[in-house]
């Protein structure tokens, strides 16, 4: 059980938080993600393969409302976030572990550019939390997105990657998709610092391979 939260679902930039940039022509963001993520165990490992499966048409824009993800048994409420009035992003709502939420400032998912999704591994109250097996997802495996307006964009993983929260790489997760619908899913994990934050994000890449 979970001594303490914090607020490192991903890291700071030279210790001030990273603003949203807008870049032209593309929706990639550039943000520093914050959130609660509370201590417990485990250790994140990388998984770097490109997907076999052929990208598909971006989508138009529709609010998503749930994350589906078979391979590790998440069915999930997609909340909102947005920004502080510091400029980062809002946690997670601690009293809805089991929900994921969507970063509202960035494209849809299945829209051009790097959509956000984040969500706890775990809370002081939920020591498996939403995002709990994300590290364990696999190359190629799907991830469903349903959307607003009744249809279902399907993902494929490209990556499951651990980044140490001083060596975060924005531009890596957040930057030019090249015209691609993207997604990134992010929840803390790494190892337990002895002031019992998690020193790593997890971070899913993913791209759209097609609509149901």
């Amino acid at each position: 059980m979970a001594e303490q939260s914090t607020r490192d679902l991903a890291p700071r930039r030279s210790g001030r938080a990273v603003r949203v940039a807008a870049l032209a022509g593309t929706a990639a963001l550039t943000v520093a993600l914050v959130s609660a993520c509370s201590s417990g165990g485990g250790d994140g490992h990388t998984v770097n393969n490109p997907a076999a499966a052929k990208p598909a048409s971006v989508l138009g824009a529709s609010v998503p409302d749930r994350i589906v993800i078979p391979d590790i048994k998440v069915d999930a409420p997609l909340d909102t976030v947005g920004l502080d009035a510091q400029g980062v992003m809002q946690e997670p709502d601690f009293a809805k572990p089991k929900d994921a939420a969507w970063y509202k400032d960035g494209p849809t998912p299945g829209e051009k550019g790097a959509a956000a999704v984040v969500g706890h591994m775990d809370t002081p109250q939920e020591p498996e939390a939403v995002f709990y097996n994300l590290k364990k997802l696999k190359k190629d495996e799907k991830i469903e997105i349903h959307r607003d307006d009744g249809s279902t964009a399907v993902f494929a993983v490209d990556a499951v990657d651990t980044f140490k929260k001083d060596r975060f790489p924005t531009d890596k997760v957040y930057g030019d998709t090249h015209g691609k619908a993207e997604l990134r899913v992010i929840t803390c994990g790494g190892n337990l610092t002895k002031d019992r934050h998690w020193d790593a994000n997890v971070v899913v890449f993913a791209h759209l391979v097609g609509q149901e």
